[in-house]
Formats: structure tokens, sequence, C-alpha cells
């Protein structure tokens, strides 16, 4: 058997309110008591169209970049937070390759869209470029500022797919606490990402030694004009600088060397790297099951929260590579390691 609609409830609940006041009126008896009926009338009314405004009207699209075993982890580890009604939509690596994919997402008129890589993101932003009431939130963006997912649009908020510069520097101390000078190469890909850098090394009292480059083949010519002026080398997620023959060299450069060399992927610290600083990928599920329940059920903006640093944080400590270019690790810090890496 169906129940009543709740706006049926309501009315009958209104009207037996309204019954009342009038008899109340009528008999001449306790205006004050009458008065206060019909307040509390109209602030049943304001309260009950206000909860009908917080109620999503649709469920969420979880747009997939392609088939990646780690989007399809993050989108079920998601569903199984949001306490809301998911549909899985995948655009296969490529947009084309299903040209009535945008028309059905949108069919479905979702309360928001959960985009999960750079393409969806991205994606997802053009697809809601006339439909910007539609919130989308996007995670696993690796450099997520070189793809301008915020500009022009005020529905767009993520999750960063790295740790905040601060975040990484400040771990990087921990490990190696004479590191003042911490030496990088950046594209133009990374020049917004530099600017927040610089900006968190100094407030920790640390200096950035940035060197441009074009191409990918212009790595080694960077990383040797740098050293012997830092303290640290810290790899960054741009697409010149992230090649499998930079990251090689880079191994063997940084033992010659003996230079603490910090990355922003576990995979380094298994390839020989002394130290990454990773996002913990388990906690990004339930970071945007919270963000989307205070997007639809709370009210915030996007454009208010913007992108949020990742809540969990690893440390992947290479102990090997440590002990081979001299760097002594403290019983503190090696406490602090999510892991640690011995060949």
């Amino acid at each position: 058997m169906l129940g009543k609609h709740p706006l049926s409830t309501n009315l009958t609940m209104i009207n037996r309110i309204r019954a009342l006041a009038k008899l109340l009126s009528a008999r001449k008896a306790q205006k004050t008591v009458s008065n206060l009926l019909i307040f509390l009338l109209l602030a049943f009314v304001l309260w009950t169209g206000s909860a009908l405004a917080a109620t999503p009207n649709g469920g969420i699209a979880i747009l997939l970049s392609d088939s990646e075993e780690a989007y399809r982890q993050q989108a079920t580890a998601f569903s199984n937070e949001v306490d809301m009604k998911t549909e899985v939509f995948n655009l296969q690596g490529d947009e084309t390759r299903d040209p009535g994919l945008k028309d059905r997402l949108l069919a479905t008129k979702p309360a928001l869209i959960y985009a999960l890589g750079a393409r969806a993101a991205y994606t997802a932003k053009i697809w809601t470029e006339d439909h910007q009431e539609i919130p989308v939130l996007f995670a696993m963006v690796l450099n997520w500022q070189r793809y301008n997912l915020l500009e022009g649009r005020t529905n767009m908020a993520g999750i960063a797919a790295e740790m905040a510069p601060g975040t990484q520097f400040a771990n990087m101390t921990l490990f190696s606490p004479t590191v003042k000078r911490i030496g990088l190469l950046y594209s133009s890909f990374s020049t917004a990402l530099l600017a927040q850098a610089r900006k968190e090394a100094a407030l920790l009292g640390l200096e950035l030694v940035a060197e441009p480059i074009e191409h990918s083949e212009d790595f080694q010519r960077g990383f040797k004009k740098l050293s012997g002026q830092v303290d640290a080398f810290w790899v960054l997620n741009d697409p010149v600088i992230y090649t499998l023959v930079n990251l090689d060299w880079l191994e063997d450069r940084c033992l010659k060397e003996k230079l603490l060399c910090v990355g922003q992927s576990k995979n380094l610290a298994k390839m020989g790297l002394t130290l990454t600083v990773n996002p913990e990928m388990n906690q990004i599920g339930i970071q945007a099951a919270s963000m989307v329940q205070n997007i639809l059920l709370r009210g915030q903006k996007p454009c208010e929260i913007r992108v949020m640093e990742p809540i969990g944080t690893q440390l992947l400590v290479n102990s090997k590579t440590a002990e081979r270019i001299g760097l002594i690790l403290s019983p503190q810090a090696l406490s602090m390691a999510t892991s640690v890496i011995d060949r």
C-alpha cells in the first residue's frame, strides 16, 4: 500500500491549524494563543519549503575517464560511503567513442557529477557549461591546476591528487632536518603549482631553487644546473618531467650525488627514490562522500570549497637508498612512515 505524499500530509496539518485558529478567534478567546498558532503556521510553511529545497532531486552520476582499475575502485568506495543512488558512466578514454553518453548522463538529471581522472573532470566541465546548476566534484587529477578546471565555473570543486607542497616540505624536513634549499624542474604546466609552492616553502623557512625546462629531453641538463646548489630535489607530477627515461636517470643521479630525492607517487620509492609523500587513496571515497553531503544537503557552494587537500597522507621510505646516500633516519621519522622499503 502506498503511503501519503509528504505534501498531502503537510497540507492536512496546515488546514487543521487554520481551523483551530479560526475557532479560537470566533469564540474571541485566548487571542494570544491564536496569534501564536498563526506564527507557528508561517514558521512551519517556511521550514517545509526549505526542507524540500534541500532534498536532491536526482542521484549522482559517476563519470570515469576510462576503465582503469584505480578509477573503478574509487567509484565503488564512494558509492559505499554516500547515502544516495549512484550510476556509473565511462568515457573509455575518449569522449568521442560514445557520442550519446553526454545525453544519457544529463537525462538522469543528476544532483551532482563525481568525475574521476583528468579526462572525466575536464569533460564534466564542458558538459555542464550550460548546466552550472549541476555541481561537479573531481578527484584523481594529477596536477589539477594545469587543466584550469575552476576557471569560469562556479559549479566545480575537487580533491587534489597530491598533498599540498607545504605538507610535502614539512615531511621532507622531518626525514632530513638539514634541508634548507629544495631544487625542482618545472614546465609551463606547473607554473600555478610553483607559485603556491614558493609561498608555502617561505612559511617553513625554506628556499625553492626552480629551473624551467620546455622539453623532456632538457631534464638532465636542468638537473645538472641545480647540482651543488640544493639539499634535496622535489619531483613534480609534470608531464614534461615525469617520464620513465627521466626517472630512471634520476634514480642513479641521486645516488651518485648522495642527494635526497622526493616524489609524489609510491612507485617512485619502490623504484629507488628515498621518500615519497602521497595521498592515502583509501580515504578519497570517504572525503568525497562528505563533500557531496555538504553540497547537496547543507547548501555549501562548490565555488566556496574549491579544491581540498586529501585528508590522509602516505609516507614511503626506501631505507636502502637512505643508507646509500648517507641519510640517517631517526626513530621518530621512521615511526611516521606508512611503509619502509628495504631494497
